[in-house]
This record gives structure tokens, C-alpha cells and sequence, in this order.
């Protein structure tokens, strides 16, 4: 009997020792995982695509298991992006399963959506009671540097979290510039990259505490430049909102971040200290 056709994409992280590793590893085209030696006791995975980006019709799946007890990081080697498609959709699925008192930390680098693209995102994240999950999400509308602002077909993303099975967060962002004038005063106006961040888990645990202090006491730079709102939507779960003109400006966010993730309770170094 020939073996099952395999469609999935996988990782699995696991407890060795003191140190959280890499116990599974499968990639599926057009995902390609890269899974670095950990460090300071974290594991890490970089996520990046065979030939650049998404075209027309592929779609990604990707399963994510956190056992007990770990520290890990997913990532990206540079931007994701999103090409002409002619009308076909490009899917996106992350499901994560974060074991108790596992810490597990989301943060790619920006979704480009390029002329034409079209794109439909969902990630699925299920927490046990103690687990601490920071997921991150942005976006840009295009290769804005070059003036390409809102010219890509469809961008929809859904975001579901639970804890032990109850609800945390459900959040839905779609965006499709046919329908509206995106750069309007009223939609948009000169907003053209943005971010979503999401931290959930017990807010009486250390590491939430932790993050949820450094957040509140974030220094933006070029106030003038971004429209940002951090707050606590439920005991559960804090969310930020992030929106820019620059999508530079974001990058800093973003550092100033990875900077508070580097303490020592957390993943214990920087990890866009480390990519660039």
C-alpha cells in the first residue's frame, strides 16, 4: 500500500533536558522550515517559502505543538509575500497546541500584499490553563515603497485563541480595496502597514506580568507617523493595535519588542538583534 500523501507542514517542540528542541520537523511545499540551534534553552523555527512567496492557488497548512514546560519561537527569514493570482486564493492555516506552562512566542516578519495578490489567512491557537502565548501579526499593502498602496485583490485573516477551550480572542481583518476607498480619511487615509498583537494567558502569571508592564511602558518614536491602542480586553488576553504610515515605523515597534523578549524569565535573547 502506498503511504498516505502527506499535505500538512509540521512542528513539534519538546522538553530535552532543560532545553526546548525540535523533536518533529515537516515541510510541505511551498513552506520551507529551518530550524536553527537553539538558544538560551529556546528552540527556534524560521519559516520561508520556496521561490519567494505565495502564487496562485498554493495553500499552506501548518501544525504546531508546544509540549509542557517549553520555550519556543517561530519566525521568518524576511517577508512573506503575496503575488498576482489572477483571481485565484492563496490560503494560509496555522493551527497551535501550547501545552501547560509552555511559553511559545509568534513573530514573523511583515505579509506583503503585492498587486493582484489574494490571500486568505487563518490561525488557530488552543492553550492549556498556565500556557503564555505573544503572537504578532502585520501587514503591509503592498511594495509601498515603490507606490504599490492597496492594489492586491483580497487580504482576509481570521485569528481564533482559546484557553482549555473557551474563547479568548476572535478576531477577523479583511480588507479589499475594490470595495472601498482604503486611502480615504474615513478608511485608511495614509495608514498603509499595520500590526495586531496578542499576549494571552493567566495575568497573574510571571512572564505575563512582565510583558504586560514593558508593553504599557513602550516609548514609540515618530508619534506623528503611527496610531497604536494597548489594552486588556479580558483577564485572558491584552491586545495591541498598531497602524502606520511607514511601514519602518512598525520595525521599531517590533525591535523594541524583541528587546523585552531577550530578559532572562522569557526567551532570554533578541532575536532581531540576532537576524540582522
Amino acid at each position: 500500500m502506498l503511504p498516505e500523501t502527506l499535505t500538512h507542514s509540521k512542528i513539534s517542540f519538546n522538553l530535552l533536558e532543560d532545553t526546548t528542541v525540535v523533536t518533529e520537523q515537516l515541510s510541505i511545499k511551498p513552506l520551507k522550515i529551518v530550524n536553527p540551534k537553539p538558544i538560551k534553552n529556546t528552540a527556534i523555527c524560521m519559516l520561508t517559502n520556496y521561490g519567494g512567496g505565495y502564487i496562485e492557488g498554493d495553500a499552506v497548512t501548518l501544525e504546531v505543538s508546544c509540549a509542557t514546560n517549553t520555550t519556543s519561537i517561530i519566525s521568518s527569514q524576511a517577508n512573506t509575500r503575496v503575488y498576482e493570482s489572477n483571481g485565484i486564493v492563496c490560503k494560509q492555516e496555522i493551527n497551535v497546541k501550547i501545552a501547560a506552562n509552555a511559553f511559545h512566542v509568534f513573530l514573523n516578519d511583515p505579509l506583503v500584499m503585492h498587486k493582484g495578490g489574494n490571500l486568505l489567512q487563518s490561525n488557530i491557537i488552543n492553550l492549556q490553563k498556565g500556557a503564555v502565548l505573544l503572537f504578532i501579526d502585520w501587514f503591509s499593502a503592498g511594495r509601498t515603497a515603490n507606490g504599490e498602496v492597496f492594489k492586491f485583490e483580497c487580504f482576509d485573516s481570521s485569528t481564533k485563541i482559546k484557553i482549555d477551550s473557551e474563547i479568548a480572542i476572535w478576531d477577523n481583518f479583511k480588507i479589499s480595496p475594490k470595495e472601498i476607498d482604503l486611502l480615504s480619511p474615513g478608511a485608511f487615509g495614509k495608514h498603509i502597514s499595520f500590526l495586531n498583537l496578542f499576549l494571552v494567558g493567566d495575568q497573574e502569571n510571571e512572564k505575563i506580568v512582565l510583558l504586560e508592564t514593558c508593553l504599557d511602558q513602550l516609548e514609540i518614536t515618530h508619534k506623528d507617523q503611527i496610531a497604536y491602542n494597548i489594552s486588556r480586553t479580558n483577564v485572558h488576553t491584552i491586545v495591541g493595535r498598531f497602524s502606520a504610515t511607514n511601514i519602518s515605523v512598525l520595525k521599531e515597534v517590533v525591535t523594541a519588542i524583541s528587546t523585552i523578549l531577550s530578559h532572562k524569565s522569557l526567551l532570554g535573547f533578541d532575536l532581531v538583534d540576532r537576524k540582522y
